[in-house]
C-alpha cells in the first residue's frame, strides 16, 4: 500500500496506468464504492450518471455560422444563448466531460494553448440553430462548440489523483489499526498501581480540631492515597456500630496513622472512648501479625 502511494504522490506517473492497480487494491479490499468511481474514471461517464462537480465546466459557446447561400461568414463566434438557458433551467454554457481519464490525458497532450474546444451534440446544435435563425433569419449555426480552459481539463486528473490518494490513504490507515488496537488492548490490560489505603484515627475533640484533622485526610485523597477517618460515618451510626468501623478501618487499611494530642493521651491512660477501642484493636492486631505498617 505504501508503494502504490507513493506512485500517486508522483505526478510524473500517469493516471490512466495508476487507475487500473487502484482498481485492484480497491476490489481485494472489498471497497466496492471505491472500485465503482475507479471504473467510471477509467472507461467515462455514462448519461445517466451523476456527473462530479470537478467534470462539469464553465464554457462560452462558440459556433460556426453561414449565410442562406452557405457561405461560412463567422468560425467559432461567440455566442450567447442566457435566454434560452434561462427557459430551459439549466446552463447551456456548462460543459460535460463524460470521457474515461485516458482519453483526457490524449487530449490534453495534443493540446496548445490556453482554451479547447469541445464539440457539442448534434441534437443541441441543432435546437441552437433553430433558435439562433429565428433571431436572425439569413445565418444559421452549422456547428456548436464549447470554448473551455485547458487548465480546467487538467484539473480533473488533479482531482481524481487527489481523491485515490485520500482513499488509499484510509484503505492503510484501516488496514494498520488492528494492530493499533492490540497495542491499546495490551496496555488498557496491564495491572495499575493500587492506591495505599489509609486509616485516620484520633480523639474527638472541638470542631475547630475535627476540620483541622478532615483537611488532613483531604490533602491524603488529593495526593494519591485512599484515606479515610474514624468520624467518615454520621454520629448515630457511629454510636451504633462503633466497634465494627474501628475494626474495619484498621483492618482494611496498608497503614493506620494515629494522630497525637493531649486529649488522645488522658483518653488513651485511662481507655477512655474510641481510643480504648482503637488501641486494643491495634494491639490485638500486633500481636497477630507484623505486616501492617503502623505510624505514630
Amino acid at each position: 500500500m505504501e508503494n502504490f502511494l507513493t506512485k500517486l504522490y508522483d505526478t510524473n506517473q500517469k493516471l490512466s496506468m495508476l487507475l487500473l492497480e487502484a482498481k485492484d487494491i480497491a476490489e481485494a479490499n472489498e471497497e466496492f464504492e471505491l472500485t465503482n468511481y475507479i471504473e467510471k474514471e477509467l472507461e467515462g461517464y455514462k448519461v445517466d450518471d451523476v456527473f462530479p462537480e470537478y467534470r462539469k465546466i464553465k464554457g462560452q459557446i462558440v459556433g460556426d455560422i453561414k449565410d442562406v447561400y452557405g457561405n461560412l461568414v463567422h468560425k467559432e463566434y461567440n455566442l450567447d444563448f442566457t435566454v434560452l438557458s434561462n427557459s430551459l433551467g439549466f446552463d447551456l454554457d456548462d460543459a460535460y466531460v463524460p470521457d474515461g481519464i485516458s482519453f483526457v490525458e490524449a487530449s490534453l497532450s495534443g493540446l496548445s494553448g490556453k482554451n479547447a474546444i469541445k464539440p457539442m451534440p448534434k441534437e443541441l446544435v441543432k435546437m441552437l440553430d433553430e433558435t439562433f435563425h429565428f433571431n436572425n433569419p439569413h445565418l444559421h449555426i452549422v456547428g456548436a462548440f464549447h470554448k473551455i480552459p485547458i487548465a480546467t481539463l487538467e484539473y480533473i486528473l488533479v482531482k481524481v489523483r487527489h481523491n485515490l490518494i485520500k482513499e488509499f490513504q484510509r484503505i492503510n490507515r484501516k488496514i494498520e489499526k488492528p494492530e493499533t488496537d492490540t497495542q491499546i488492548q495490551e496496555i488498557s490490560e496491564t495491572p495499575t498501581e493500587k492506591k495505599r489505603s489509609i486509616f485516620i484515627t484520633y480523639a474527638w475533640e472541638d470542631e475547630e480540631y475535627n476540620s483541622q484533622i478532615i483537611s488532613f485526610v483531604n490533602f491524603l485523597r488529593e495526593n494519591g492515597f485512599d484515606a479515610s477517618m474514624d468520624k467518615k460515618k454520621s454520629q448515630e451510626e457511629a454510636s451504633m456500630n462503633f466497634n465494627q468501623m474501628m475494626v474495619e478501618g484498621i483492618q482494611n487499611s496498608s497503614k493506620v496513622i494515629v494522630i497525637l494530642s493531649e486529649k488522645y493521651k488522658q483518653k488513651a491512660d485511662k481507655f477512655e472512648g474510641g481510643v480504648a477501642t482503637e488501641l486494643k484493636i491495634i494491639l490485638d492486631i500486633i500481636a497477630k501479625s507484623k505486616s501492617k505498617d503502623f505510624q505514630n
